[in-house]
């Protein structure tokens, strides 16, 4: 479809007419119906807002980039900062954080009012500014999110999981009641560890406790998420940056800028830190802190000794799928009464399964292996990338999201937030990612490493493409 505006000169824009499906939201019918409007309708499934425990709700986060038709490269598009210049239908509203170091980003789109079920086909119209005069095509993304109410919570499960986080040299959980500093200390007043290995680093204002409101990707980064990244880069920039193959339930192919991913709702593996950050960056994202990872999985409530993600002790392991490699892929196997379900122990499934795999219409919190605020597979399936609390490096992260761009030549295609550790992490090294902490476990480890509070991968430094390695951004 083209369209003729004029703005002081001859103005052409183009939108392609396209189907965009991540995480279950669906975003189609785009028109272009000014010279700077761009209207859709999207879709998604089990929204919600509620008023009592957890107490948030769901939101999408939408994005949009452009494609130069003169130059054929893609770049991100700056929102109006004024909400009531986008509109968008009932039951929804638009929300803008503020947190970009300038312009806007991006927008969420989430209920205005408490409710649950689908959102089908609500029309949005998003104001652009900024847009030079020339010939664009238009990609509108949308990215599942879960809201993480500002609050206090606990850290550590009473010294049970390994390099657990506690207060000073006692036993107990460390209570976070704001994002003041904290002091690494074995006193009353100071967060430690029972030993040096996995013990923290002072923590400055600045570096993000959980406390404040953030919101999280529901879902892993998916490998149909990935490759929309990759394809709208710069030929120089996707050579750093593609990654193919099909081992361990990865299963891309092709080359940019037509790269296929043949399982697009599974978690994306062999994500190296540099990759995942560059990821973030594009997306106007950022990555969790290891303290924001334990807030969201727990939230305000007391911590259980050796707790999965969904809250209990009990755990399930899925190694039986059905569906296999459908949208609707999930394990058959019956969940342990009282405990939940996740990928591990490195037996018959070798690799991530589906996005959200265990959560179903008639789900619990334990049966879908659910985080207390509705983030689904922070336990098992792939590490979860944070960023750790020791050194330097790790608590000089300020929580600074993406600007929507990354590098160019002459070192193309890494993210470029100055304040994130370890941004041009070399993929075939072992310790160039600095600042990095992993946590969750995944598809190969143990039981024990899926516990919220176990700590035994933080000193992971590993930059490279590794088949249990994913992540996941918040903003």
């Amino acid at each position: 479809m083209q369209k003729m505006y004029t703005r002081f000169l001859a103005i052409v824009f183009m939108v392609l007419p396209m189907l965009l499906m991540g995480n279950n939201v669906q975003i189609d019918n785009v028109t272009l119906t000014n010279d700077s409007t761009l209207a859709f309708s999207i879709s998604w499934e089990n929204s919600w807002r509620v008023s009592v425990a957890p107490n948030n709700h769901d939101a999408v986060w939408l994005f949009l980039k452009r494609r130069d038709c003169a130059s054929g490269q893609w770049s991100h598009v700056e929102l109006s900062s004024v909400v009531s210049s986008h509109t968008v239908a009932a039951p929804l509203e638009v929300y803008i954080d503020g947190r970009d170091a300038s312009g806007t980003k991006g927008l969420f789109l989430r209920r205005s009012a408490d409710g649950t079920g689908n959102i089908n086909s609500t029309v949005v119209s998003l104001r652009m500014t900024a847009l030079p005069i020339g010939e664009y095509d238009f990609r509108v993304f949308g990215i599942e999110m879960v809201q993480i109410p500002q609050g206090g919570f606990q850290l550590g499960d009473g010294n049970v999981s390994v390099g657990a986080l506690r207060k000073g040299n006692s036993s107990d959980p460390y209570v976070v009641t704001s994002e003041g500093a904290i002091t690494a200390t074995t006193s009353a007043a100071g967060i430690y560890t029972s030993s040096s290995t996995y013990r923290p680093t002072s923590m400055p204002a600045n570096y993000p406790k959980g406390f404040a409101e953030v919101y999280c990707m529901k879902h892993e980064i998916s490998q149909a998420q990935y490759v929309d990244f990759v394809n709208l880069l710069t030929s120089d920039q996707a050579t750093n940056r593609q990654i193919t193959g099909t081992a361990n339930r990865l299963n891309i192919t092709g080359t940019w800028p037509v790269l296929v991913a043949n399982a697009p709702h599974r978690p994306m593996n062999y994500l190296g830190w540099s990759d995942f950050l560059a990821y973030l960056d594009w997306s106007a994202l950022r990555p969790m802190t290891e303290l924001e990872y334990e807030k969201i999985c727990r939230g305000p409530v007391t911590p259980v000794a050796g707790e999965y993600a969904w809250g209990s002790n009990i755990i399930t392991d899925a190694n039986t799928l059905i569906n296999d490699g459908t949208p609707n892929e999930q394990s058959s196997n019956p969940i342990t009464a009282g405990g939940g379900i996740a990928n591990y122990n490195n037996n018959n499934i070798l690799g991530p399964i589906r996005c959200g795999f265990a959560a179903k219409a008639a789900t619990s919190r334990l049966t879908a292996g659910s985080s207390y605020y509705g983030v689904m597979d922070m336990s098992g399936n792939l590490w979860e990338a944070t960023i750790s609390n020791r050194g330097a490096a790790a608590v000089a992260f300020t929580g600074l999201v993406g600007d929507g761009t990354i590098t160019v030549s002459p070192t193309p295609g890494y993210a470029n937030v100055t304040s994130w550790p370890g941004l041009q992490a070399s993929v075939v090294s072992t310790t160039s990612a600095t600042g990095r902490g992993s946590r969750g476990g995944s598809w190969n480890e143990a039981p024990a490493f899926l516990r919220i509070s176990d700590r035994g991968g933080i000193n992971i430094l590993d930059g490279r493409r590794l088949n249990e390695f994913g992540g996941r951004g918040v903003r």
